[in-house]
């Protein structure tokens, strides 16, 4: 999906936006929201190109893989090999407009992932996410499946966060898989959920033709995702192994997509801690990641 940046902020990843931008614009999906006050029940109308979405929840119908041997690499992803990517070429997080209330639940601060399984920029992002989030806290329950093999970038290798659990003593982390594979209702998110969704999900963060798009990530209300921060390419073709082992690899393609990406996200997520754990927030990587953000 599409990732918009502030009007002249980092400009060398503006082609690369705009060409993300038109890949994404056949997959997008539309929300429409209809209501009159605030207090009105939100019909939420869904529509997808050549698609009729079921209205009830369904189970995962992809192939669903458990490997935790995969699952291990990337959640213990070294801090040298974070340290070396840096910035990496994944691009920044897109700040909120205005002084918003800090998102939190059970006292922590939260950070609120919408995607959907069948979404290849959900796919690419996943896996920065599973890597930035597991220097805060532990994923358990993680799977493996592959995106839509009807969308752009099909068959994109990923993991789901459906029914994993995630702890952590510095953060919450509340992950809504929309959607399945293919394209049935799976977790649909709460009233809470989507009032944050249609708010920032909207412009001015990403343009009114691009409103609703997945994967959307709130960080406590101070920084978003509206999109992949990298294109799903580098993925085609490889099997969950070889992306987890090319993510240990600061030197690959992959690396310096997921790994940037996890550090810039780590960044906020410091700044979200306090600064805590230390020895992260400190760390070479995470500081070259705030300095891009």
């Amino acid at each position: 999906m599409d990732k918009v940046n502030q009007p002249g902020k980092r400009q060398s990843a503006a082609e690369k936006i705009d060409a993300q931008r038109a890949a994404a614009a056949r997959q997008r999906r539309r929300l429409l929201i209809a209501g009159g006050s605030v207090l009105a029940v939100l019909i939420i109308v869904v529509a997808f190109i050549a698609v009729k979405l079921d209205q009830s929840p369904a189970k995962n119908s992809g192939h669903v893989t458990s490997s935790s041997s995969v699952a291990s690499q990337i959640t213990s992803v070294p801090a040298s090999t974070l340290d070396a990517v840096g910035k990496g070429t994944a691009t920044a997080l897109e700040p909120t407009v205005g002084n918003q209330p800090l998102l939190t639940a059970q006292g922590k601060p939260e950070v609120l992932y919408i995607g959907g399984e069948f979404c290849p920029f959900c796919a690419a992002e996943r896996w920065a996410m599973a890597v930035a989030l597991s220097r805060f806290g532990t994923f358990s329950g993680l799977n493996f499946i592959h995106s839509s093999s009807t969308d752009e970038f099909p068959n994109t290798p990923t993991l789901t966060f459906y029914k994993s659990t995630y702890t952590s003593k510095y953060v919450v982390f509340t992950p809504v898989e929309w959607y399945t594979v293919s394209k049935t209702l799976l977790q649909p998110p709460t009233s809470a959920q989507m009032a944050l969704f249609t708010k920032y999900d909207a412009p001015p963060y990403v343009t009114a033709a691009d409103a609703g798009s997945f994967p959307f990530v709130d960080f406590g209300n101070k920084d978003v995702i509206i999109g992949s921060q990298y294109f799903p390419t580098p993925f085609a073709g490889l099997t969950w192994s070889q992306v987890a082992t090319d993510i240990r690899n600061p030197s690959s393609a992959i690396a310096k997509d997921v790994d940037g990406a996890a550090n810039t996200m780590t960044a906020e997520l410091c700044k979200l801690t306090n600064g805590q754990p230390g020895n992260v927030c400190s760390s070479p990587g995470v500081t070259a990641a705030t300095a891009h953000s």
